[in-house]
């Protein structure tokens, strides 16, 4: 009960009028098709009573239809402020349709109810206006004949008030109607589950590219502006191959941001750059041009893999090497890279950072999530006095 005084303080308690006067609308392009059904009975009240049984089952066919429904979603989000899922463009199912049937007929009757309640109650606040105005010297109420006079303000009021409660009330049905039939069933709110589920790993795989291009590039071009500093005036020789060296991988990380922004504006977009296994080599040669020794070994046929296992094995070595560069600083890295018959297998190999390890935690979290899609495991933590990174992908279903 509370909750219900509340209501009527608060502008919200009363949506469901415009909500009814939109239902009691919409009877209006059907009510013609309704009422030649009401020549085939009698004078009298049966012919109004087939009418409106017409009128009812005209409005429980149209409600079967998928875009009256999305528009009864629509129409009860934005006037009654409940929030309930779009049911999308897919084909209904015929209990979802039936019960969107049943609430347009519900809405559609209770709405034009209301509309005529709230209608007479609001007399008796304007004959409170008529009688000061002294428009009017008799009121007829309900076949009574009475004089107008003071006892207008007393009636006026309980009338206004009954017509905020009635409000109010039907504003709470209405939301509750609509979320008992127009809500998701079990099947949709399933759907939209998996729907959520897809968006939010496609949001995990951008920002897992976005994590590893650009982290990378950032890494390398902060080392190599640093060295590139400290050579320009005794080796400017050197400082120009930094610097170039900061524009190639600038260059290749903008390309992977193109893609990724493309596919975050679902825009028609750039191709994805095709960043393989087969260029493992010039990410060797860009990890020595910022200062790691690395020592790159690839056996068994790299370019064969296939293009998801190498996408993925590229970025493993690209993540491997940025965390050995951040962490550990310049030194030795052991990369190597071997494409077997059944599986592929990564290895990378650095000195821990001061003795102690201190990985790139949502990096290696996205390798985890990279390699565990692809049905493979991934190892990384100290080895004796070195840090060791250890990815294995199967390449076959049953390996």
């Amino acid at each position: 009960m509370p909750g219900f005084v509340r209501s009527l303080l608060r502008p919200g308690g009363y949506r469901g009028l415009p909500y009814a006067v939109l239902g009691a609308a919409l009877t209006v392009p059907v009510a013609p098709f309704a009422m030649p059904w009401a020549l085939l009975s009698p004078a009298g009240r049966p012919r109004v009573l087939l009418a409106l049984t017409a009128l009812a089952a005209l409005l429980g066919l149209l409600g079967l239809l998928g875009p009256v429904r999305r528009f009864g979603v629509a129409a009860a989000n934005g006037l009654l402020g409940t929030s309930l899922p779009s049911p999308g463009r897919a084909r209904s199912a015929w209990p979802e349709r039936l019960r969107s049937g049943a609430w347009l007929v519900l809405h559609a009757g209770f709405g034009g109810l209301l509309v005529v309640l709230d209608g007479l109650l609001a007399f008796g606040v304007l004959s409170v206006a008529m009688w000061l105005r002294g428009d009017q010297d008799e009121f007829v109420f309900f076949g009574v004949t009475t004089v107008a006079g003071s006892w207008t303000v007393p009636v006026a009021m309980v009338m206004l008030a009954l017509a905020m409660v009635v409000t109010v009330a039907a504003t709470r049905g209405f939301r509750a109607g609509a979320e008992a039939l127009l809500g998701p069933s079990a099947a949709e709110r399933a759907a939209l589950a998996e729907r959520r589920a897809a968006v939010l790993a496609q949001r995990n795989r951008l920002a897992r590219e976005l994590h590893d291009s650009i982290g990378h590039t950032l890494t390398t071009s902060t080392i190599q502006a640093a060295a590139a500093a400290d050579l320009v005036e005794t080796d400017p020789a050197q400082a120009r191959r930094a610097l170039g060296t900061i524009e190639e991988a600038s260059r290749s990380a903008l390309e992977d941001l193109d893609h990724v922004l493309g596919l975050l504006r679902e825009e028609p977009a750039a191709k994805e750059p095709a960043r393989t296994l087969t260029e493992v080599d010039v990410l060797a040669v860009r990890a020595r041009e910022a200062g790691l020794d690395v020592r790159l070994a690839v056996a068994g046929p790299v370019a064969a893999l296939p293009a998801a296992v190498s996408r993925e094995g590229y970025r493993i070595v690209q993540e491997g090497l940025t965390n050995a560069l951040r962490h550990a600083g310049p030194g030795a890295v052991d990369v190597r890279v071997e494409a077997g018959p059944d599986h592929l297998a990564i290895v990378v190999v650095n000195a821990l950072p001061g003795g102690s390890p201190r990985p790139g935690r949502r990096g290696l979290a996205g390798l985890a999530e990279r390699v565990e899609a692809l049905r493979g495991e991934l190892d990384a933590g100290p080895d004796g006095e070195r840090w060791r990174l250890r990815a294995t992908i199967p390449l076959r279903t049953g390996a």
